[in-house]
């Protein structure tokens, strides 16, 4: 859009005499500039979408876009300390090398005592009763007969069992001494991935209030070049300087909007990092601006559309030749 505008002040200038065929040739070269900018923001755009569509598996038909436009996700509440806690707390590889080495200590305490002596105590208690008859019986009212009732018999058992391998070559000391060694790598694998952990969290932090402050150079950026890109207008439309300033102005005005969008994405990213780096999500979500029930001026000098352009073959390109 601004191209265009200056593209259009640079040709009635021309045909009104005050200006030059250069000026008007600069304004077609940044706007052709600008042109390819776009282009390959939107072949990169329609990439990422495509892309997101893929990880998210969504339909072939459906294609994702950005609800809003891009905007600061909202601010870290937690100090650098409570961030490394909560990371040491959620990180789930801490707790498997703790476990590693617990599990190599208990083996080494099993290879050690394979070897020393081992003392059993056995206790076997058994108990029965038998109902039915038991034999004759030479007491009775008719004689000699066959008495019927109920037995009881209990046996206890009590035993002592000694096992104790006297020699094994040395093996139970080969693997003691091989479990230990196994815990104490473990242990140096578990402080490796804490140092790791709490350097990941501090960068992530650091380059977060890194990126707080370059949004707010940036956005300082974008202010001082547009005001700067305005005061080149005027001075070109007064006569008083050359399409080439006010061209080199909406080149800075365009860079300076690049690293303001790039800082907004870094941003959000680090925010995203740190969620996922620490478990916590204390993030205080940024209020929107409060604007003005009345609708603001329109600027004048961007209201030209940007007509859309067909894709010719690049076959039909332009191409210079070259003079002998």
């Amino acid at each position: 859009q601004a191209s265009l505008v200056s593209l259009r002040d640079a040709r009635a200038r021309y045909q009104a005499g005050v200006a030059t065929k250069l000026e008007v040739l600069e304004a077609e070269t940044q706007l052709a500039r600008d042109q390819d900018l776009l282009t390959t923001a939107l072949a990169t755009q329609s990439n990422a979408r495509r892309d997101l569509a893929r990880l998210l598996d969504l339909p072939q038909n459906i294609t994702p876009t950005a609800k809003q436009p891009l905007r600061p996700l909202g601010v870290w509440l937690p100090s650098m300390e409570e961030s490394i806690l909560g990371a040491y707390a959620f990180r789930e590889e801490l707790d498997n090398a703790l476990l590693d080495i617990s599990v190599s200590n208990s083996n080494a305490n099993a290879s050690l005592g394979a070897v020393q002596p081992f003392l059993s105590i056995v206790n076997n208690f058994v108990t029965g009763r038998t109902n039915g008859y038991a034999g004759l019986n030479a007491n009775t009212d008719e004689g000699f007969g066959i008495s019927s009732g109920q037995t009881w018999a209990t046996d206890n058992t009590v035993g002592l069992n000694l096992r104790w391998s006297i020699f094994d070559g040395g093996r139970a000391r080969a693997q003691y001494r091989q479990s230990k060694q196994q815990a104490q790598e473990n242990a140096f694998r578990f402080a490796d991935t804490r140092d790791r952990v709490r350097f990941e969290v501090e960068q992530s932090f650091n380059n977060l209030r890194a990126d707080t402050r370059t949004i707010q150079t940036t956005s300082r950026e974008v202010l001082s070049s547009r005001e700067s890109l305005r005061l080149a207008r005027l001075r070109f439309q007064a006569g008083v300087t050359t399409q080439r300033e006010v061209v080199d102005n909406q080149r800075d005005l365009t860079q300076a909007q690049l690293r303001y969008a790039q800082a907004l994405a870094d941003y959000n990213r680090g925010l995203a990092d740190l969620r996922r780096r620490t478990g916590l999500d204390q993030i205080a979500i940024c209020q929107p601006p409060k604007l003005s029930a009345i609708k603001p001026l329109e600027d004048e000098t961007y209201t030209v559309p940007v007509p859309p352009e067909p894709l010719p073959p690049a076959c039909s390109a332009p191409y210079p030749a070259a003079k002998s």
